[in-house]
């Protein structure tokens, strides 16, 4: 898939970058790119955990305003995830 791709290609880019010991604004970038591409392939709240370590791992190379919007975003998705998960219509209707 192309954003299998992506993710593959991010972290030959931080691999690269810390051997040619590169700006850390360019690997934040690099880390902030996989982790938008975690996100687009979520499908549960365990797959946003490591959306939102990778998204981490970016703020710790460079603090960027955009990586810690799609942070808080990545995290409130976990959340609502959660909730829907804890959600059992048999029980609600029982109560």
């Amino acid at each position: 898939m192309q954003y299998d791709e992506c993710i593959k290609d991010c972290d030959q880019a931080v691999e690269r970058g810390r051997e040619l010991r590169a700006d850390f604004k360019m690997i934040s970038r690099a880390l902030t790119r996989k982790g938008t591409a975690l996100v687009k392939l979520a499908k549960s709240s365990k797959d946003f955990d490591i959306a939102i370590e990778t998204f981490q791992k970016a703020l710790t190379e460079h603090r960027n305003p955009d990586t810690l919007k799609k942070l808080n975003e990545a995290e409130k998705a976990t959340k609502e995830l959660e909730q829907q998960e804890y959600y059992d219509p048999k029980l609600a209707d029982e109560e």
